[in-house]
């Protein structure tokens, strides 16, 4: 996570990771709330994804001093809002010339009432935010991710000024969240235990947290999708902040220079070994050392993994030495089934051949493609010739008239969305025409 992306974005990109996160309010891109957009901040994070090579979670909300939720009355503005952010994301995506991702993130941290404009923290409402952001978001741009939760770990009050985040997820899911949503976030911190520690912080306040808010998605049937921890890190010590950080309740989660470096590292790890769901990890914090906006014992500035003097902080050197281990949860991901195909036939009974390649859908989200042919002396013929993720085309090859020789083609499957890597694919055609009597005919087949 970053304070001021145009300085240090680099860093991120340099230490091997692919996803920074930052913030889009409402009140900034549509302050009237008539549709009139100013883009700007939200431009400036494109671009800066763009010139990077990074993908971007973007926060969505109103101006943290206004966390007020979002009233019935505004239902409708916020639902064209998500739309409108989406499609406009979508339109500077393609006119990029490097690919990225963009993820969009709704709100923060809405179980707990201090960034819930105050008022009792309410999972329903919550809810319905989420559900209006995820269909303006789908009906903006079909393949944008949309990221719920963003759910601090909590053992929850009894005066609703907070709520257990295991508990919050579950009245989501009662109050509709099934089938909005991409993934589910949290805010794992270790609060000052060791990664793999599941007892640190009675059970509850540690970076093994995530595993509970998974273990709701299990019993609501939603076990295959993935857990983001959007923000997560340790607290370096400060001997000049302690007794204050003591009078707000974090002196306790301090830990050395040292152990935030072997933290960080362990916890990614941890993830990699025992966590097959977890996706997009992003820690808190890179930079918020640096600026000076934030109070000289803002405990942010004791996340960071930089100093005040832009130099890095042992964690920053030890992640960027870490092994990267990206994961491929593909929310987008194509391959053609067979990936190839061959044909041998005797000059003396050329025959037409028709066999069918699928387009598989090896991630989470829908695309379409368009197939496209070469090589017309084969009579190399689709159709149909436009089709949506797990289609099939049938393809027909028809060498009458051709002499002996190897004869080849090329079928190119490309995607509808620059989201898809493999994009395009391209499946060889083969076709063999031989004259010895031994030879024996073999059909369009998958190459081995």
């Amino acid at each position: 996570m970053l304070s001021y992306p145009p300085e240090f974005l680099r860093l991120v990109k340099d230490a091997g990771f692919n996803w920074f996160k930052y913030f889009v309010y409402w009140n900034d891109v549509d302050g009237n709330r008539d549709r009139v957009y100013n883009w700007d901040t939200v431009d400036w994070r494109l671009n800066e994804a763009c010139e990077q090579g990074v993908n971007v979670l973007l926060r969505v909300e109103r101006y943290h001093s206004d966390w007020t939720p979002i009233q019935d009355g505004e239902m409708a503005g916020w639902q064209a809002f998500w739309q409108d952010l989406a499609t406009h994301i979508a339109q500077k995506r393609n006119a990029c010339a490097t690919p990225y991702r963009v993820a969009l993130e709704v709100w923060n941290e809405p179980n707990l009432d201090f960034q819930w404009g105050g008022q009792s923290v309410d999972p329903a409402r919550y809810t319905q935010m989420v559900i209006r952001a995820y269909d303006g978001a789908r009906a903006g741009d079909p393949h944008i991710l949309v990221i719920a939760g963003s759910l601090a770990p909590t053992g929850g009050t009894g005066d609703g000024r907070a709520m257990n985040d295991v508990d919050f997820l579950d009245a989501m899911y009662d109050a509709g969240l099934q089938d909005h949503f991409d993934a589910i976030s949290t805010h794992n911190y270790g609060f000052g235990g060791e990664p793999e520690d599941k007892t640190w912080g009675s059970g509850i306040l540690n970076f093994r947290r995530a595993e509970d808010l998974h273990a709701v998605m299990v019993a609501h049937g939603d076990g295959d999708l993935p857990v983001w921890g959007t923000e997560f890190g340790w607290l370096l010590e400060s001997a000049e902040c302690s007794s204050y950080w003591d009078q707000i309740g974090f002196a306790w989660q301090q830990v050395s220079a040292q152990q935030q470096a072997d933290y960080l590292t362990r916890a990614f790890a941890y993830a990699d070994a025992n966590w097959p769901w977890m996706q997009t990890m992003i820690v808190s914090n890179l930079d918020f050392s640096v600026l000076p906006w934030y109070g000289t014992c803002d405990p942010l500035r004791y996340f960071a993994i930089v100093n005040p003097d832009w130099s890095p902080r042992p964690a920053y050197t030890a992640l960027d030495g870490m092994a990267k281990n990206p994961r491929s949860w593909s929310v987008f991901g194509m391959a053609a089934s067979p990936d190839a195909l061959a044909s041998m036939q005797l000059v003396s009974d050329p025959h037409v051949v028709m066999r069918e390649v699928t387009v598989l859908n090896t991630g989470e989200g829908d695309f379409g493609w368009t197939a496209e042919t070469t090589a017309s002396e084969l009579g190399l013929s689709l159709s149909p010739t436009h089709g949506d993720a797990g289609g099939s085309t049938a393809v027909t090859v028809d060498p009458r008239g051709l002499g002996l020789g190897t004869y080849t083609g090329t079928i190119t499957f490309t995607a509808d969305t620059s989201e898809i890597p493999e994009s395009p694919i391209a499946v060889p055609v083969h076709v063999h025409i031989v004259d010895s009597i031994w030879r024996t005919h073999l059909p369009l087949v998958q190459r081995n």
